[in-house]
C-alpha cells in the first residue's frame, strides 16, 4: 500500500503560495514536480492535471482543491501540495481555498490513487488535522502531520 509520505515530498510542498486563481493556484502547485524523475513528460503531466478543472471542495470552513491527472507522463504516483497564504475564490463554494494537492498518477494504476486522494479528502474533514495542517510552520511539519494521521485511518 502506498502512503501520502511515499509520494509527497518535503521538496514539493509550498507553504507561502500567493495564487490569485484556482487554475494559476493548480499550475504553481504542479511546478514543482517538472524535475521530479518519476515525471518523464512535463507538459503531458501538466495537460491531464489542467484538463480535469478540479472543482474545490468545502471542509469544515476552508477550500480545498485536489488536482491529478491520470496519464503515461508519471512512471509512479507523484504529489505536490501548497497552503495558500490568503486563500482565494472560486466560484464552487463560498469558502476561500486554503490547501492545493496535486497528484500525477500513471494509467496504469487502476485504485491506488483513488485510495490516496480520498485519504486526503478524509483527512481534511478533520477540524483539528486541517488546523495544524494551515498552521504548520514548515513543509516537512505539514507532510508529518499527514503522515500520522493517515496511519490512524
Amino acid at each position: 500500500m502506498i502512503c501520502i509520505s511515499d509520494i509527497l515530498k518535503t521538496e514539493h510542498v509550498n507553504l507561502t503560495l500567493t495564487a490569485l486563481d484556482s487554475l494559476s493556484a493548480v499550475q504553481e502547485v504542479l511546478f514543482p514536480l517538472r524535475g521530479d524523475i518519476r515525471v518523464t513528460d512535463w507538459d503531458a503531466l501538466r495537460e491531464a492535471v489542467i484538463d480535469r478543472d478540479a472543482p474545490a471542495i468545502a471542509s469544515n470552513g476552508c477550500g480545498i482543491i485536489i488536482a491529478h491527472g491520470r496519464t503515461n507522463a508519471v512512471n509512479a504516483l507523484t504529489m505536490s501540495a501548497a497552503r495558500l497564504i490568503e486563500g482565494i475564490q472560486t466560484p464552487h463554494i463560498p469558502e476561500k481555498v486554503r490547501l492545493v494537492f496535486v497528484a500525477g498518477i500513471p494509467t496504469a494504476f487502476n485504485n491506488e490513487y483513488l485510495r490516496v486522494v480520498g485519504t486526503i479528502a478524509r483527512l481534511c474533514t478533520k477540524p483539528t488535522l486541517l488546523e495544524k495542517l494551515l498552521l504548520a510552520d514548515h513543509s516537512l511539519d505539514f507532510l508529518d502531520i499527514l503522515a500520522r494521521e493517515e496511519t490512524k485511518l
